[in-house]
Order: C-alpha cells, then sequence, then structure tokens
C-alpha cells in the first residue's frame, strides 16, 4: 500500500473511536473483531478506490471528528466520552439535516461491510461463506 494511501494517526482515532461507540461496545457477541484489524481493512479498501472517492471519504471522517463542534459540544468527536459518542451518533443518525445524516450513514455501511466481513463477525450473524447456511 503506498504511503499516500495510509490513513494518518488522526484518521485511524477518529475510525477508531466511530467502531466502538457504533458497534464495538456494543456488539452482543464473543469473540469480537479486532479494531486494528477492522482499519487495516478499511485502508486496504480506501487504497484501491480513485483518489477522489478517497479523498471524499477522508473528508467524511475529518466531518464527523469536527462536527461536533458545530453541533455545541465543546470537545472533538474523539475527546467525548463513550456516552457523549455514542448520543452524538443517534442524534447525527436521526438529524432531519440531510448532510449530517448522510455524513454517519455513509461511514457506518462502509465499517459495518468491513466488520462483518471478518471471521468473528460472519460467525456472529451466521455466515459461513456459503449462499445460505444449512441447518
Amino acid at each position: 500500500m503506498s504511503e499516500e494511501s495510509r490513513l494518518g494517526e488522526a484518521t485511524r482515532e477518529t475510525l477508531r473511536q466511530f467502531v466502538l461507540a457504533m458497534i464495538h461496545r456494543e456488539a452482543d457477541f464473543s469473540p469480537k473483531p479486532d479494531i486494528d484489524r477492522v482499519l487495516d481493512d478499511f485502508e486496504k479498501l480506501m487504497s484501491r478506490t480513485t483518489s477522489l472517492i478517497r479523498t471524499g471519504v477522508l473528508v467524511l471522517i475529518k466531518s464527523l471528528e469536527m462536527s461536533t463542534l458545530a453541533q455545541g459540544y465543546r470537545h472533538t468527536f474523539t475527546k467525548l466520552s463513550p456516552q457523549e459518542q455514542k448520543e452524538y451518533l443517534i442524534k447525527m443518525e436521526n438529524s432531519s439535516t440531510y448532510p449530517f445524516r448522510a455524513m454517519i450513514m455513509g461511514l457506518k455501511t462502509i465499517i459495518l461491510l468491513i466488520y462483518f466481513s471478518t471471521p468473528e463477525g460472519q460467525n456472529a450473524v451466521g455466515f459461513d461463506g456459503k449462499c445460505y447456511k444449512e441447518i
């Protein structure tokens, strides 16, 4: 993977906190996917996209980090408590403002696909790699 397509530490931390707040802390299964593996897979996916898409996704991540300030919070997303992060994501997902909803739903969709593509995630939802699961 080229150096230009690697995520910076701040971007990785925003994504890490997003995954933790959105799904990882709430997931009711064990073992859970390794967060670093999910982030590495995200990075690999982004490295195979065009620079326009990669830039757009990076803007979404930076927007997530900074948007808390525009919503009246005193800290950026990664500096909020886990409870505040969860509340913020729920608030944005249900926002009447389309850009906020789209930002959260876009990132959430990508992360959920990657999270549940891990062996632990597939096992948690009962996916065995076949089109259907034999009972």
